[in-house]
């Protein structure tokens, strides 16, 4: 028997995921809607694969799955998320993740998707190999990386201290939209903090 914990902040969405995957066989589904709870989790009972939500707090997706990786490295992580999948192929290149999907994704995708993490293969849109491509052309990819005007925007009030609540009302749109993109950016810059992510950007000249 397979057990699989689903982790979303959501109710709503975690009952309905759960239920997208209830004609898998030989399969134990678990939701977990408290993300800090996870790890705690894990000492009462082993999953073998965890479909997390990328957008959650206090811990976002890529946190947990982090945390995760360490506590059972042999664990199999997915990420899904309502944005571009494209902006974490970066997390699938250095191994920190098992797999991404989508949440529009049809219920055939997510349970094929499931099932090739399973057997360790992904199941990738066909972009990624685009993606592969340019990295592998970058001499230095450190160097290479682009930031939109609204991500030099956002980091430009966080270097100013503002909280994810001032910076949404500053640029028009929702708190939940911030933190993407600060997760985006924190996969972008490889950093893990918004301290390292300021730190990095100033010595690109990206922000004042």
């Amino acid at each position: 028997m397979i057990n699989i914990l689903i982790v979303d902040d959501h109710p709503v969405v975690l009952d309905g995921t759960k239920t997208l995957l209830q004609d898998l066989t030989d399969v134990n589904i678990d939701t977990e809607q408290n993300c800090e709870a996870v790890l705690a989790r894990m000492d009462a009972q082993a999953f073998q694969l965890f479909l997390i939500d990328i957008n959650m707090k206090p811990i976002n997706g890529i946190q947990l799955s982090e945390m995760i990786k360490k506590k059972h490295p042999e664990a199999i992580i997915l990420l899904y998320t309502g944005y571009e999948l494209s902006d974490y192929y970066e997390l699938l290149v250095e191994k920190k993740i098992d797999g991404l999907l989508s949440k529009l994704a049809t219920k055939e995708q997510v349970i094929q998707t499931i099932l090739a993490a399973l057997r360790g293969e992904i199941l990738l849109s066909a972009d990624f190999l685009d993606f592969v491509q340019q990295r592998m052309n970058m001499p230095n990819r450190h160097q290479e990386v682009l930031l939109s005007d609204k991500e030099q925007e956002i980091l430009q009030l966080v270097a100013q201290g503002c909280t994810n609540k001032a910076i949404a009302s500053a640029i028009g749109v929702t708190q939940r939209t911030v933190e993407n993109y600060l997760s985006k950016l924190f996969v972008k810059l490889n950093v893990e903090s918004r301290a390292e992510a300021v730190i990095v950007a100033k010595e690109k000249a990206w922000i004042d």
